[in-house]
């Protein structure tokens, strides 16, 4: 009986062991069953998703997509930098539509970087103004960090475009000597390109932001390395060099030097093993019974090489073929290595889709300023605001909106026909114009000076139209 009482009646309870951390405990959490996903995007702006812990890649990109209201949405992708795991060695990876999330980017934080991921040929293949948009964003990124070189003549030219997109045309009156100065171009900018910009900024006189941009990506998609994915890796005599994968195949470069380019129409076989990466070619150019050649590469590490053996197989598939071709069947045991295949739709697919799709207005922002962008997002804007439409290849069809109300009703009608012309003779025709119809409308009412401190001050003209 005596047993019986101190069995049942007794108990401890460790106050401190309580108090350690358990990880078991984190797991029954409410917060724990959803993960949040931070994403850059390339204007500088972020955002963050929530969504289940178990969400694959489908989700977040549906999520993005749907945030920035875009409409061709294959030729974009979510990049991250894998750095937890051991066999990585810090590449960055592209975010898998069918891979869980929090398996492919192991641990938290969950920063994602919105770029995009295949390269257009040409930008008139681009149906939508805000799509070619993202791409001059992304063009110029790829500029300021290096991964697209160009001498100092050609980022002159470039940059010209790129103030006409963010300033508009250029007048004495509204642009003095620094204008330029925050509108970075290279790493290292000088003076004089700042300088060569401005001069060649003078003469784009009349191109809307839209033009402006798709000529900015009609000269960059001449220059040689435009639109390279990059990869580290060692030649057969083990010195570094940098294999590039593009819309057009793969090229090797050693320093700045372009050594050998492949186009697609050569490669007849990729394939990879630990850190070497295998290239089949056969060059019919000189010999239709060429003999086939293997290139062996050592990659950074095998991680590394995996990337570059699904970057090829991407961009062969985006590029080259109408539909992606169905994955291999699951075997029993999987002695032939990775079934990896691409899944998504190709370049033919989408452009064939965005030509019978119907055409819709579309209206987002524009803002002046690398460190002070803004996605269509709603966000509070910081710069000028334009209509963009989408009904033609280069569109041209841009107009002011948020003008004051006074200016609007002033300048409403004259506006469309004189501020195409060089800034002097276009301030005083509207000057003499807005003067003459005030004038008649207003008598001899002390208002009139008033309305003349208006027309002379240009800043309250807003930003020139098109014709």
């Amino acid at each position: 009986m005596t047993m019986t009482m101190m069995r049942f009646g007794s108990g401890t309870y460790n106050v401190r062991d309580s108090e350690s951390f358990n990880p078991s405990s984190l797991q029954r959490l409410p917060s724990d069953r959803s993960i949040t996903c931070t994403v850059f995007f390339l204007d500088m702006s972020q955002r963050q998703f929530q969504l289940d812990r178990h969400a694959v890649g489908q989700d977040l990109l549906d999520k993005v997509y749907a945030h920035l209201e875009l409409v061709e949405r294959d030729f974009f992708g979510l990049q991250f930098l894998c750095v937890l795991n051991t066999n990585s060695c810090g590449v960055k990876r592209w975010l898998e539509p069918t891979k869980s999330i929090k398996k492919q980017m192991t641990c938290p934080p969950y920063n994602l970087f919105f770029r995009v991921k295949f390269y257009v040929s040409d930008p008139s293949k681009l149906s939508e103004e805000y799509t070619r948009y993202h791409f001059y964003l992304q063009v110029r990124s790829d500029i300021l960090e290096g991964r697209l070189v160009c001498s100092e003549k050609t980022a002159a030219v470039l940059g010209s475009y790129a103030a006409q997109s963010e300033f508009g045309d250029y007048t004495e009156y509204e642009h003095d000597e620094h204008y330029l100065d925050h509108l970075d171009m290279l790493p290292n900018q000088t003076r004089s390109l700042t300088g060569h910009m401005k001069e060649l900024h003078k003469l784009r006189i009349g191109e809307t932001p839209a033009v402006a941009e798709f000529n900015f990506l009609n000269f960059a998609k001449s220059l040689e390395t435009y639109g390279m994915h990059w990869h580290e890796a060692k030649d057969g005599d083990d010195k570094p060099i940098r294999i590039g994968v593009s819309s057009y195949g793969m090229s090797i470069f050693q320093g700045t030097e372009k050594k050998h380019s492949f186009p697609w129409s050569w490669i007849m076989k990729l394939s990879f093993k630990r850190k070497q990466f295998y290239v089949q070619i056969r060059n019919f150019e000189h010999n239709a019974n060429a003999v086939d050649t293997i290139l062996i590469f050592n990659a950074i590490c095998q991680q590394s090489c995996k990337m570059l053996w699904k970057s090829c197989i991407e961009h062969h598939t985006f590029f080259r073929l109408i539909a992606p071709p169905a994955a291999p069947p699951k075997k029993l045991f999987n002695l032939m290595g990775s079934r990896f295949r691409y899944s998504g739709r190709t370049e033919y697919q989408t452009i064939e889709e965005m030509r019978q799709k119907p055409r819709v207005e579309r209206v987002f922002e524009r803002s002046r300023g690398r460190s002070a962008r803004s996605t269509f997002s709603g966000l509070p804007p910081s710069g000028r605001q334009y209509h963009s439409s989408s009904r033609t290849s280069t569109p041209t069809n841009t107009s002011v909106t948020n003008s004051p109300n006074l200016s609007a009703r002033l300048f409403g009608r004259k506006r469309q026909n004189i501020t195409w012309l060089p800034g002097r003779k276009a301030l005083s025709i509207l000057r003499e114009s807005t003067m003459r119809q005030k004038f008649a409308s207003l008598g001899k009412r002390r208002s009139f000076g008033s309305m003349s401190l208006l027309c002379i001050n240009p800043r309250l003209i807003g930003p020139p139209t098109s014709r």
